[in-house]
């Protein structure tokens, strides 16, 4: 079901569960737009960003995550080597490697430390930047496939996004490079 939703003298495309495919939870989401929804667990937030890569172009690509699955990481590394993706920076939760320690090892091996991050976060979102669009995502998703219910906000917007890029630049200046999970370091940079 679609609806259009007015906010702040911006027209929102609303979406409601039932959809199959994120290319059609994206579809009419252009420059300045905004798109939000419910998802029944059909796409991934892979596949949301996969579907706004193929609107925006090629971009720089920020993820924060409390957990990432080893297809999802294999998918992002591919659309990093067909060029969607230029660039890419991960934010994790300090306790990802403690929970999945296989997972954590082949997300190291291959984004590397430099592209890495960890903060005490339960925070989903994802920005998509380049010089047409400041793309911010904030989604219930992890990366990773969960069939449930979960919700999406899209906004090609500067204000949105400068928000959560201070917060991405800040961590990575701060944070030592890689997957940390001890308090100790993490702490007192969160």
């Amino acid at each position: 079901m679609k609806s259009v939703v007015k906010t702040n003298d911006k027209k929102a495309i609303a979406y409601r569960t039932g959809l199959k495919f994120a290319s059609e939870a994206v579809k009419g989401f252009g420059p300045n737009g905004k798109v939000c929804g419910l998802t029944n667990g059909a796409f991934s937030l892979l596949s949301l960003i996969e579907a706004v890569l193929h609107i925006t172009g090629p971009a720089d690509v920020t993820i924060s995550t409390w957990s990432a699955g080893l297809y999802d990481a294999g998918a992002l590394n591919s659309l990093m080597a067909s060029g969607m993706v230029r660039d890419v920076r991960l934010i994790l939760d300090r306790s990802f490697k403690t929970r999945q320690v296989g997972y954590s090892l082949y997300i190291q091996d291959v984004f590397k430390d430099e592209n890495i991050r960890t903060t005490n976060t339960h925070a989903k979102f994802v920005l998509i930047k380049n010089d047409t669009y400041n793309v911010c995502i904030r989604s219930s998703m992890n990366l990773n496939e969960n069939k449930r219910c979960e919700n999406y906000d899209i906004d090609d917007d500067i204000d949105i996004y400068n928000l959560f890029n201070t917060f991405a630049d800040d961590l990575f200046a701060k944070m030592p490079k890689g997957i940390i999970e001890h308090r100790a370091k993490v702490d007192p940079v969160f």
